[in-house]
């Protein structure tokens, strides 16, 4: 490789640009395609092969069409340096005209997984004339090929892309500068003016006139899903209550209405209105349908029907019963959210986006309202609420996804006053001059029983009382449906059908309602979801860290427990426990038979990440003193009672024996032997080259907990709108990782690309804090974004595992609420794990029920 044409074909007494030097290539090689719009529009497709850009200008582009062999024309290599340049080349000079960065990013030799090796394989392949190579870009993905084309005349190539889920006939790629999003003209006018010092020009490019954010346009559809077909079984999106108002710029504010849930499905000019718990409202509120057919797109709204008196008050028992009286108030559907548009599937856009499309698309008719919101003032909001006797507000974070049929901690409700669900599950007889009942029993259900919640006597009109007893009567029964059952006198029991709306000052100790107000039925929600509604959250502290167990002291270290031989025996008969008060962490004072213990009580939570994978034994028989080894060959070392399997780690190397964890006895006899972490495989021995997750190690390096918080907030960004789970835990050190749970039917190498090219997206955000070099002294003081955890036969420790560390840290799941910048890594630790684990349980019970489908995901993005 050689940049002698490159500085021949430039006379530097004449010209500013640098002489080309050679940089020798570490880590993972790179890649560019510029836009060149010198005397004739072409591309230039550059890779890094042994320090330099190895060049082809290709006249038409890269095509995504596999049939489309475009012509690369061979050119000199050109400087590490011009990787990013994107400018103008001043008139005059060779290849004068402007630059464009159209796509950059990393590559690497296809069918290798070793970083290290791929400079000297790329040497070779581009000596033979046949490169094949696997591109990471923001635009181009996937197989390549480059081949030289023998006999056509000197210098002339192929540029092949090969067939997978990057290529396609439909395929178009973005026009625009993948750094900047300018476009030629905006690149040209600007002052950016290519000098061979590298120094910026000392006045400011020109910036591009903003488009107008209120008006909406197909590009606010850009990153929506298309859909083949319209959606059916969408259900609404639920709030978590919280209790008290709070300010953040980061969340808006909409006003709480007190009717029913609705969602309006509009298509082919007819609107059908579904409730939450998917019934049709089409006959019960006709003139809300009739006004939203005809309308040409077909679209899904979210919103809430209403009756509101003239002051604009609603009133939920006149909803209620209007049947009976359907002139008085004014029935109106408030609409909040939009879910589908023309074909698109918006719920993987940010609130505000969804809400500009919702406002410029709705039909302006009285009946249908478009529910406004404000940005940051939730107090405020709430002051107003409580002014006009209004249910109160709903606080939505700003940034956040759609998410169907699902209660979310993204959504808040705040309340001015408790009003509760509750089950009818009895009536006591009426007295004086009563009619109908006397009062209701009432209650909720707690793990499949109904509980009892207390009487609601009071909120009775003589309408009302009709009404409840003429359905009660025909639901009665001959005994109680409570679990728990109040000694009343003259009680009628009835089948726990009937919801009510209940309004009460506070809940006692036993979770009774004190001066309870009976509201009305609900029709929308079945019985038997009514659940007690307590705060989840504090909406004031909402973005704090939650309270974690204490940190270790040295208190809590003398009390540790010492165990003996004896003692272990009770935690397995197969295992021949040894050494048990050999000390493992000096300065805490936590012994061998401390982690025994410690891995017994957590065998529970433990073992179902374990099951049926190989596993990588680091084993530290003397305590965090020592920097231990891995051990992954077993034949002949452990009992028969275990389990193991003969696997290649990979193609070049010789089958081993490894163990196999899926019961308690296998995790204490690996504990037994120095295995103070433990290390899966991300494959299980049914599906060794198709991994069930994909990780995402954010290795600070020393980098400040801030940094490395506000990267894991931008990856589950990222990843929240591509509607995919990110599950996050501790790494048991100073980092943090997050897991995705995946369908395992891709190959390592995919799952590496995804996490890769992820991983991209959070450096492209935050390029001053997080890197993507693999050599620690290129990334001091940076959250490396190590995608190449990825890997066959690679482990990382597993969730609840302990790391041989000081302060015996534990690789702990967290819930995102609690990622702050006050989080304490340290204070996830032997000591105060167990007691989470009692109060919290297994945080990521469900994981691999969440698993998605890689392939459905990439078309998305």
């Amino acid at each position: 490789m050689s940049l002698t044409k490159y500085n021949q074909k430039r006379d530097f007494k004449k010209t500013k640009e640098p002489e080309g030097i050679k940089k020798k290539s570490k880590g993972a090689l790179r890649f560019v395609v510029q836009k060149h719009a010198a005397s004739h529009l072409h591309y230039d497709f550059r890779l890094e092969i042994d320090g330099v850009l190895v060049s082809w200008a290709v006249p038409k582009g890269p095509s995504a069409n596999p049939a489309d062999k475009r012509l690369a024309m061979h050119v000199e290599d050109h400087p590490m340096d011009y990787i990013d340049f994107e400018g103008t080349i001043p008139q005059g000079e060779y290849g004068g005209g402007t630059v464009m960065v159209w796509d950059i990013g990393t590559y690497h030799a296809e069918a290798n997984d070793d970083v290290s090796k791929d400079n000297a394989l790329m040497k070779k392949q581009h000596a033979s004339g046949s490169i094949k190579i696997v591109l990471e870009g923001e635009k181009l993905k996937g197989s390549w090929a480059l081949v030289e084309m023998h006999g056509r005349g000197e210098n002339q190539w192929l540029l092949i892309k090969h067939k997978d889920e990057f290529s396609g006939t439909d395929i178009t790629y973005d026009p625009y500068s993948v750094l900047t999003g300018r476009d030629f003209d905006a690149i040209s006018k600007g002052d950016d003016v290519w000098q061979s010092n590298r120094k910026k020009s000392s006045s400011t490019p020109k910036k591009i006139k903003k488009k107008d954010e209120s008006a909406f346009s197909a590009a606010d559809l850009a990153n929506a899903k298309k859909l083949t077909k319209f959606p059916s079984g969408w259900r609404p999106q639920l709030a978590t209550l919280a209790d008290t108002p709070f300010d953040n710029q980061e969340w808006l504010f909409e006003t709480k209405f007190d009717g029913y849930r609705s969602t309006a499905e509009i298509h082919n000019g007819t609107c059908h209105l579904i409730s939450r718990n998917g019934l049709s409202f089409d006959k019960k509120y006709p003139e809300i349908a009739d006004a939203l057919s005809g309308l040409k797109q077909n679209m899904i709204l979210d919103g809430e029907i209403v009756m509101e008196d003239t002051k604009g008050k609603s009133h939920f028992q006149w909803l209620q019963n209007r049947e009976d009286n359907p002139d008085r108030g004014k029935l109106k559907f408030y609409v909040f959210d939009i879910l589908y548009f023309g074909g698109f599937d918006l719920r993987g856009l940010d609130l505000l986006q969804r809400k500009k499309i919702l406002q410029a698309v709705l039909p302006k008719v009285d009946s249908v309202i478009y529910s406004d919101h404000v940005v940051g003032n939730g107090q405020q909001a709430f002051k107003k609420a409580q002014k006009q006797s209004g249910e109160g507000i709903i606080a939505k974070r700003i940034a956040s996804a759609y998410d169907t049929n699902k209660r979310s901690k993204d959504w808040l409700k705040i309340k001015t006053g408790k009003v509760q669900e509750m089950v009818i599950g009895g009536y006591t007889e009426p007295s004086g001059n009563r009619i109908g009942i006397g009062a209701l029993l009432c209650g909720y259900y707690q793990n499949g029983k109904l509980m009892y919640s207390g009487k609601v006597g009071s909120g009775y009109t003589d309408d009302i009382l009709k009404d409840l007893i003429s359905k009660l009567e025909k639901i009665e029964r001959q005994s109680s449906p409570f679990e728990n059952p109040p000694k009343e006198k003259k009680v009628h029991w009835v089948t726990p059908k009937l919801v009510a709306n209940i309004k009460f000052s506070e809940f006692t100790e036993t979770n009774s309602m004190r001066h309870p107000v009976y509201e009305g039925l609900r029709t929308d929600k079945a019985a038997t979801d009514v659940k007690l509604e307590l705060p989840e959250i504090t909406a004031s502290e909402k973005d704090e860290p939650k309270p974690s167990a204490k940190k270790p002291t040295k208190k809590m270290a003398k009390e540790t427990k010492s165990y003996t031989v004896a003692d272990l025996k009770k935690f397995s008969k197969k295992v021949e426990f040894s050494n048990p008060d050999k000390i493992f962490w000096p300065k805490e004072k936590i012994t061998k038979g401390d982690v025994i213990a410690y891995y017994n009580a957590i065998a529970d939570y433990i073992l179902p990440y374990l099951k049926d994978r190989p596993q990588s034994m680091r084993r530290t028989p003397d305590g965090i003193k020592s920097q231990g080894f891995f051990q992954k060959n077993v034949a002949g070392l452990v009992p028969d009672w275990t389990k193991t399997a003969i696997i290649k780690a990979d193609s070049k190397s010789e089958p081993v024996e490894w163990l196999i964890c899926n019961n308690k006895d296998t995790l204490l006899y690996m504990v037994n032997m120095g295995c103070i972490e433990i290390n899966p495989w991300s494959s299980r021995i049914k599906t060794l080259d198709n991994p069930d997750y994909i990780i995402f190690d954010l290795d600070p390096k020393g980098a400040q907990i801030e940094n490395i918080v506000k990267t894991a907030k931008v990856l589950k960004e990222i990843l929240d709108g591509l509607k995919v789970p990110a599950y996050i835990k501790t790494s048991g050190g100073n980092g943090l990782h997050v897991f995705i749970p995946v369908k395992p039917k891709y190959s390592y190498e995919q799952t590496r690309e995804f996490s890769h090219i992820i991983s991209q997206m959070v450096h492209k955000q935050l390029p001053d804090i997080t890197s993507l070099e693999r050599l620690p002294d290129k990334r001091k003081k940076k959250v490396y974004l190590d995608f190449l955890q990825n890997g066959r036969g690679k482990t990382m420790a597993s969730i609840y595992s302990l790391r041989p560390r000081e302060g015996a840290g534990i690789s702990t799941p967290l819930e995102w609420d609690e990622i702050s910048d006050g989080l304490k890594l340290s204070d996830y630790n032997l000591f105060t794990i167990p007691q989470r684990l009692k109060e919290k349980g297994d945080l990521w019970k469900g994981f691999f029920e969440d698993a998605i489908d890689l392939k459905s995901v990439l078309k998305s993005m």
